[in-house]
């Protein structure tokens, strides 16, 4: 292919990039409103409902980890096809029918009747974020500056986190009652899903170069790229830092002695400061053009708050939410230069930028897991104080893989 032209895959027309109809706002607004509404609603619901779902089932604490690990086994393995899919058949096209599966399958959830039967909805549900997380960077590349578009992404994942803080905080006190059972509100969660799918179907184009001839291979393949395995490395301990934080947190400041009311508050604050500054970091490194500093500092910044989160849970509670506010800041700030960073490596780009998202979701996925696990594994031996030590400790090692990143 000649230079400065890219293929549209569909037609053997070929344009440039610049010829192409850009909308940046209007697809920065919908790859939002997919955040928030697949994300912080569809997803978030059910964490938020899972007390409930448990006593309406009778299921124990093992059988609902089960049933709730089940979607992060579908991200697990979905993401390196979504990746390449995005990479081959567009943003557009898969988000979209992805989505409209995960309406499906979240709609599915209210029809459950024991852990099996959830399971598998969650399951299923887990894998259509395989295909719709890498389609997000994917569309904004073909849309938006490549000086912009990792505020771009931040913003978009500002939605998705202050969509989790508000169903967080709404999901039992107001949707079920105004809806009348958490089954009704599940199948509510999917209708809005499928909404916001169509919408995206009839109001996104894609705009950057596609790859007809990706593979799900390609996505393993770049295992190979020392500088995408640096990243990759930074994923796992970030998204793996941020659920195991999720799961850990409530149970950890009610042993502090807070009380539920301060302790809702507390996590609320926590994702709406780190969804502030998923825009706040990746604007500051847009108008500075510097990833590197915001990696670092970042990280940091996380880490360091995070001790003392550990610190204050076990000697001075009023003080935990102040600490980990900060903490949100320092994560929140370079946890979106993270999905950016594959537009920009060299032999990576745009046009492999799906396969290298859907191996960045892979290994997320793998931290979401274990990170949880150790996590709790701690919690259990030494007590929540020495668990989320453990976890000031992840996002610190952040440092050793971004030192070496040849990054701007």
């Amino acid at each position: 292919m000649a230079a400065g032209t890219v293929s549209l895959g569909i037609s053997a027309t070929k344009a440039t990039v610049e010829d192409l109809p850009r909308r940046p706002v209007l697809v920065v607004a919908m790859c939002a409103a997919m955040h928030a509404i697949g994300g912080g609603l569809g997803w978030s619901v059910m964490p938020a409902l899972m007390p409930v779902v448990a006593k309406d089932m009778g299921l124990g604490h093992a059988a609902s980890g089960f049933a709730f690990g089940a979607a992060s086994l579908g991200i697990a393995l979905a993401s390196p096809i979504g990746g390449a899919a995005v990479d081959r058949h567009g943003a557009r096209k898969v988000a979209g029918l992805a989505m409209i599966a995960g309406a499906l399958a979240c709609a599915a959830r209210a029809f459950a009747t024991g852990t099996w039967s959830l399971a598998a909805a969650m399951f299923v549900f887990g894998l259509h974020v395989g295909f719709t997380a890498p389609a997000i960077p994917k569309a904004l590349s073909g849309h938006v500056k490549p000086q912009q578009i990792a505020r771009a992404n931040g913003f978009a994942l500002l939605a998705y986190t202050l969509g989790t803080a508000v169903t967080i905080l709404v999901a039992r006190t107001v949707l079920v009652p105004a809806f009348g059972s958490w089954r009704a509100v599940m199948v509510a969660s999917g209708a809005a899903m499928a909404i916001a799918a169509v919408g995206w179907l009839l109001l996104v184009r894609d705009g950057a170069s596609l790859s007809r001839h990706a593979k799900v291979t390609d996505a393993l393949a770049l295992v190979r790229d020392g500088q995408i395995r640096r990243v990759a490395a930074m994923h796992f301990l970030v998204f793996g830092g941020y659920l195991a934080l999720l799961s850990l947190l409530p149970r950890a400041l009610m042993e502090s002695g807070m009380s539920p009311a301060r302790v809702a508050g507390a996590i609320a604050t926590w994702l709406v400061c780190a969804g502030l500054a998923n825009f706040g970091g990746p604007w500051l490194s847009d108008a500075i053009g510097r990833r590197k500093a915001l990696f670092l500092g970042g990280a940091l910044l996380a880490g360091s708050a995070l001790l003392a989160v550990a610190a204050a849970a076990a000697f001075a509670p009023s003080k935990v939410p102040i600490f980990l506010a900060i903490a949100a800041i320092g994560g929140g700030s370079f946890a979106p230069l993270l999905l950016t960073a594959p537009l920009e490596l060299p032999g990576i780009g745009p046009a492999k930028a799906g396969a290298a998202l859907g191996l960045l979701m892979l290994v997320g996925q793998m931290g979401g897991f274990l990170l949880p696990v150790v996590s709790g594994a701690m919690a259990q031996a030494a007590g929540s104080p020495a668990a989320l030590a453990v976890l000031a400790a992840a996002h610190l090692l952040v440092v050793v893989p971004a030192i070496g990143l040849r990054s701007r």
